[in-house]
């Protein structure tokens, strides 16, 4: 993740997947690697401001560590009303879930919601939700 032609210059989402010297195909541009990107990186910011004492300063000579590796754990998406396609195999060619349907429309919004970060979010989104379900979309606001 760090710039090769840049001294102390990190790239994080979809810059981070131009692999230009290596040849390795590009991360895809999804919001769960941009996410391990960040953790990644934060992890290895402190690492860095340990070596050099708590100061931001060059880490040309600092061992990073072992590089990003990312592991797709599958993909999820809402394709209309009361549908979504859930996919959790690790590649097209791998073995595992593929779903489509309502039961996958449950499964997406319970991911959703465990990504909601405030459990107080989560309740005024699940009760969003439910009161969509009984009593439809309120388009009134729309201009």
């Amino acid at each position: 993740m760090r710039v090769p032609s840049v001294e102390d210059v990190f790239a994080l989402g979809d810059c981070a997947g131009f692999l230009e010297q290596t040849g390795k195909p590009v991360l895809p541009a999804l919001a769960q690697v941009a996410e391990r990107e960040g953790k990644y990186l934060v992890e290895l910011f402190n690492r860095i401001g340990k070596e050099n004492g708590g100061k931001a300063l060059s880490a040309k000579d600092i061992p990073l560590g072992d590089p990003f590796v990312y592991k797709h754990l599958g993909s999820m998406a809402s394709v209309g009303r009361y549908k979504a396609l859930v996919d959790l195999r690790q590649s097209k060619d791998a073995k595992g879930i593929s779903l489509a349907g309502f039961l996958s429309w449950l499964i997406w919004r319970s991911a959703y919601l465990t990504r909601v970060i405030s459990w107080r979010n989560r309740f005024y989104v699940a009760v969003n939700w439910a009161t969509t379900l009984v009593f439809g979309r309120d388009n009134s606001r729309i201009g």
